[in-house]
C-alpha cells in the first residue's frame, strides 16, 4: 500500500495557481446577473426609462449568453481555454467602460450584450482546464477544486445586490458597471500569467451558424412580441414561428447541430423537466429583477437598503441547499419549493407602500426555500433522465431553459410595470407569477416518474432479465476486467475494498472453469501521433501526459495487487470501449464464448462503452455493480439502476457465484 497522502496536498496534484484565475472568470457572470437587480431603477431616473425599456437590460445579457454560451464552449473545447478565456476577460473590460460612460439607454443595453458574450468563457474555460489537470496528473479532479468553484460562484450571487446597493452609493449606478473594469484586468492577467499555453492543433471546425442565427432570431422575435404584446405585432409571433421551424429543420438535419434536438427526441420525462424548469426560472427571476424594482420604487427603499433586505434570500438557499443536497427524493424537494414559491408569491398580493420591512424580510426568507431547492433538484433531475451519452448537452439545454424563464420574466415586468415599478404593477406582476407558480406545482404533483430511484431494486432488474437469472454456463462465460491498471485504481478512494471484490470474482470464475480477460488502456508512440484533435483522448498528446499513459509506463499496467495468468485473454486498447481496437472479440469467439461479466472503471467510461459494444455484438452482458466503480458515485448509481438494466443484469459479487452454482432465485 502508498503512504498516507499529506494533508496539505488535498489538491491531489492540482495546481493551485490555477484556482485564482478559475474563481475570477466563473464569478463575472453570476456578479452581473445579480448586481443589476437594485441598479434598475436607478438607471431608469438618469435615463428617464420606465421599466418596460430598462427590461432590456436584463433581456440583452440572457439572450447573448443563451446564444452564446454553447458557442464558446464549443471552441474551448477545440482551441484551448487560454486562447477563448483572454479575449473574453477583456471583452468584459470593454463592457465596464462603455457601460459606465453610457449616453443613453441604447448604448447601455449594447454594453449588457457585449457583457453577455464576454462572461460566456468563465465558466466552460474553468470546466475545460479542470478536465486537461485531470489528465495531465492522471487523476480525477479532486473535490476541492470543484467545491471552491461552486461556493465563489454561489457566495457572488449572495452579495451581489448588497456589493450593487453600496456601489451605487458610492459612485452612481455607473459603478455596478465600471466595476467589471477592474474584475476584468485581474481574470485578464491571472489567466496570461497562470492560464498554461494551448497546444492544441485543432482540425477544420463545424460550426452551426444558421441554426444559430436562427435561434437567436427565433429568441429576438419572441422577446419583442412579449415586451409590448398586442394586435399590431402580429408580425412579430408569425416570425418567431417561422424562424423556430426553420430552427428546427436544420437542427435536426445538420451533423454537428448548435442545439442537439435528437437529445429530447422520445424523452418525455427530460422535456417535462425542461419545462418545470422554464416555469420555476420565471418565478425566480421576476422575484430578483421584479420585486426588487418596487423595493426601491414602490416601497422608497434606497439601492444599499434595498440590497441588504434580498441578501436573506440568497442566504437561506445556500443553507437549504447543503441541508438538503444529499437527499435523493428529487419530487418531495420540487413540491417543497413550489409551495413555498406559491406562498410567498400570494404574499406579494398583501404588500403596500407602507408594508413594514420585518413583512418584506418575511417573503424575503420564504423565498429563500425555493431558490436553494429548485436548482439542484433540476440539475440532479437531468441528471437521472438524461441519455448518459448526452448529458453534457442535456445540461445545457437545462441553462438555456433557464435563460429563457429570465428572458419571459423580463417581458413580464416590461409589460405590468409599465412606466415605474408601482405596487399596482406588483400586484399584477404577483398574479401572473401565482399562476406560474400553480402549473410549477402541478407538474411536480402529477409527475410521478420523479419518485423513481436513481437505483433499481435487485428484483426489478432480474424481472426485466429472466434468462439471465438460472444458471451460467462457464465454459462459455467470460469475465473482463477492464482498466484495472496502476494509474486508474489510484483514483478511486477505497481501492483495496474493490480490489478485494473483483478478486473475489476472478478467483470463483477461475474455480468454475470460466475466462478471465484482461483490458488495458495504453498507446504507444505512433498512436499518441495519430490521436486526431476531436478525440477525447487529445488531451495526451502534451510530453507529460504521454509519459504517464504509455503502453510501458507502470501506470498503464494491471494493478500489481492483481495476477493475470498465462491462460487469460489480455488486450490493449486506444479508445475508451475494449472491443473498438483490439481483436477481444476474435478471441472470445475463438473460446466459444457467448456471455460476458463485465468489471471495471470507470462505469460511465469503459464499463459504459463496452455495454453498447457488446449488445452490438450479440453478447448476453451481467455487469457487477460492487466491483465496478466511478469518480461520480451517483454516475455509477444512475448507470448501473436505470441504464444498464435495458441491456443487462446488475448483480454483485456474490450474486454472480450464486448464478455460476444455479442457486439463483
Amino acid at each position: 500500500m502508498s503512504a498516507p497522502t499529506p494533508k496539505r496536498d488535498r489538491l491531489d496534484g492540482f495546481n493551485p495557481k490555477l484556482i485564482a484565475p478559475l474563481v475570477s472568470g466563473a464569478i463575472l457572470n453570476p456578479i452581473n446577473s445579480t448586481i443589476v437587480s437594485v441598479a434598475l431603477v436607478p438607471i431608469g431616473v438618469a435615463f428617464g426609462a420606465p421599466p418596460s425599456q430598462t427590461a432590456w437590460l436584463i433581456s440583452a445579457l440572457y439572450l447573448a449568453t443563451a446564444v452564446g454560451q454553447p458557442v464558446v464552449g464549443r471552441l474551448i473545447d477545440v482551441y484551448g481555454p487560454r486562447r477563448l478565456f483572454l479575449p473574453a476577460a477583456a471583452l468584459v473590460g470593454v463592457a465596464g467602460v462603455v457601460g459606465a460612460l453610457a449616453p443613453n439607454l441604447a448604448v447601455l443595453i449594447v454594453a449588457r450584450v457585449i457583457l453577455g458574450f464576454g462572461t460566456c468563457a468563465g465558466y466552460p474555460a474553468a470546466m475545460r482546464l479542470i478536465r486537461d489537470e485531470s489528465g495531465r496528473t492522471g487523476k480525477d479532479s479532486p473535490a476541492v477544486v470543484l467545491t471552491i468553484l461552486a461556493v465563489a460562484t454561489q457566495t457572488i450571487a449572495v452579495i451581489g445586490p448588497p456589493l450593487g446597493g453600496l456601489l451605487i452609493g458610492l459612485g452612481g449606478w455607473q459603478a455596478t458597471l465600471a466595476i467589471n473594469i477592474p474584475v476584468a484586468l485581474v481574470a485578464f492577467v491571472l489567466g496570461w500569467r497562470r492560464f498554461p499555453r494551448d497546444d492544441r492543433k485543432p482540425g477544420k471546425l463545424n460550426l452551426d451558424f444558421p441554426g444559430m442565427a436562427l435561434f437567436a432570431a427565433t429568441l429576438v422575435t419572441l422577446l419583442l412580441f412579449l415586451m409590448n404584446p398586442h394586435l399590431g405585432s402580429w408580425y412579430l409571433l408569425l416570425l418567431t414561428v417561422l424562424a423556430a421551424a426553420g430552427f428546427a429543420v436544420r437542427e435536426l438535419r445538420h451533423p454537428t447541430p448548435f442545439i442537439d434536438l435528437r437529445v429530447l427526441g422520445g424523452n418525455v420525462a427530460l422535456l417535462v423537466t425542461f419545462g418545470r424548469a422554464l416555469l420555476a426560472y420565471v418565478v425566480s427571476y421576476s422575484f430578483i429583477y421584479g420585486f426588487t424594482q418596487w423595493l426601491e420604487d414602490g416601497r422608497g427603499l434606497s439601492a444599499s437598503t434595498t440590497g441588504l433586505v434580498t441578501l436573506p434570500m440568497f442566504a437561506t438557499g445556500i443553507v437549504v441547499s447543503a441541508i438538503t443536497g444529499r437527499r435523493q427524493a428529487l419530487r418531495g424537494k420540487l413540491i417543497v419549493a413550489a409551495v413555498a414559491q406559491l406562498v410567498a408569491c400570494v404574499l406579494l398580493l398583501a404588500l403596500l407602500p407602507t408594508s413594514p420591512v420585518w413583512m418584506i424580510v418575511g417573503i424575503v426568507l420564504i423565498f429563500g426555500i425555493p431558490q436553494g431547492l429548485n436548482s439542484l433538484a433540476l440539475q440532479n433531475a437531468v441528471y437521472r433522465q438524461a441519455n448518459p451519452e448526452n448529458v453534457g448537452a442535456s445540461a445545457g439545454l437545462l441553462r438555456t431553459f433557464g435563460y429563457l424563464g429570465a428572458i419571459v420574466s423580463s417581458a413580464a415586468q416590461g409589460g405590468f410595470f409599465g412606466q415605474r415599478a408601482d405596487t399596482a404593477g406588483l400586484h399584477h406582476l404577483a398574479w401572473f407569477l401565482v399562476i406560474v407558480s400553480a402549473g410549477f406545482l402541478l407538474v411536480n404533483v402529477l409527475d410521478r416518474t420523479l419518485t423513481r430511484s436513481a437505483t433499481l431494486t435487485r428484483s426489478a432488474t432480474q424481472e426485466r432479465h429472466p434468462d439471465m437469472t438460472d444458471h451460467l454456463d462457464p465454459a462459455h462465460t467470460a469475465l473482463l476486467v477492464m482498466d484495472y491498471q496502476t494509474g486508474i485504481v489510484g483514483r478511486i478512494a477505497d481501492d483495496q475494498a474493490l480490489l478485494d471484490r473483483v478478486g473475489s470474482a476472478i478467483t470463483d470464475v477461475r474455480a468454475r472453469g470460466g475466462h478471465v480477460g484482461w483490458v488495458r488502456v495504453g498507446f504507444d508512440d505512433a498512436e499518441f501521433d495519430a490521436i486526431p484533435a476531436t478525440s477525447v483522448f487529445a488531451r495526451m498528446l502534451a510530453p507529460e501526459t504521454r509519459a504517464v499513459m504509455h503502453a510501458d509506463a507502470p501506470a498503464t499496467q494491471i494493478d500489481e495487487r492483481l495476477k493475470p495468468q498465462p491462460q487469460d485473454i489480455s488486450v490493449r486498447k486506444t479508445r475508451v470501449g475494449a472491443f473498438t481496437t483490439t481483436d477481444l472479440d476474435a478471441q472470445l469467439r475463438g473460446r466459444d464464448v457467448d456471455t460476458l461479466v463485465l468489471a471495471g472503471i470507470s462505469t460511465s467510461g469503459v464499463v459504459l462503452s463496452t455495454v453498447r459494444e457488446a449488445m452490438d455484438r450479440d453478447y448476453r452482458i451481467l455487469v457487477l455493480d460492487d466491483a465496478s466503480a466511478d469518480p461520480e458515485p451517483g454516475t455509477h448509481e444512475f448507470l448501473t439502476g436505470t441504464i444498464f438494466p435495458k441491456f443487462a443484469t446488475v448483480l454483485d459479487v456474490d450474486a454472480l457465484a450464486k448464478l455460476f452454482a444455479g442457486q439463483a432465485n
